[in-house]
């Protein structure tokens, strides 16, 4: 996994990617689920704390458990704010927690707890996909280019060439044998005396 500190650039990006993707699937489950009409004020403010948690977050590249820990965490917060939004519009009376049946609880759970899972293999794979990108564009374009940059081939124009096929290399007498043992001999049965 990818250590290496990212860009600002990169970290708003992903963190856009991360805060709108989670929050409004969770904001489509839970007014499918509740039958209510998520405020836009709250879509708006859902984005933005969760945008501003996952940038803080997205210093570098992240693992399933990490994305998925911090799903679960955020649809749990996420679906007690569009409930609260929810009753604070005059729409959740049958979203209150005495009213609410045993069946739209569970499957306001279940709706979550399937929203963060798909998320969470969403994000990574696009994460790992970003990041297997910026590697390989790194080894084919930039590591070249920083290669001609510190060691130049070419010093001078009209000795360089002559320079670059000039190189002699210097004899490998008794170098390559100094430490080899035979150890095998002829194979048994063929000598004869």
């Amino acid at each position: 996994m990818n250590r290496l500190p990212v860009s600002p650039d990169l970290r708003v990006i992903r963190a856009s990617m991360f805060a709108a993707i989670g929050v409004l699937l969770s904001a489509i489950g839970h007014a499918e689920i509740s039958e209510h009409a998520v405020p836009v004020s709250a879509l708006v403010l859902a984005f933005a704390a969760t945008g501003s948690l996952a940038w803080a977050l997205a210093d570098r590249q992240r693992g399933i458990v990490a994305i998925g820990g911090g799903l679960l965490v955020m649809q749990v917060a996420l679906h007690l704010w569009f409930g609260m939004s929810s009753m604070s519009g005059g729409h959740g009376s049958s979203h209150t927690a005495t009213a609410a049946t045993h069946a739209e609880t569970l499957a306001m759970i279940a709706g979550h707890g399937l929203t963060a899972l798909v998320c969470a293999v969403w994000l990574w794979c696009g994460e790992r996909a970003l990041f297997a990108l910026f590697a390989a564009l790194y080894v084919r374009t930039l590591a070249p280019l920083l290669l001609v940059l510190i060691h130049p081939v070419v010093s001078d124009i009209g000795t360089g060439a002559a320079a670059v096929f000039d190189r002699r290399v210097p004899p490998l007498r008794g170098v390559l044998l100094r430490y080899v043992l035979a150890r095998r001999g002829p194979p048994v049965g063929v000598v004869s005396y």
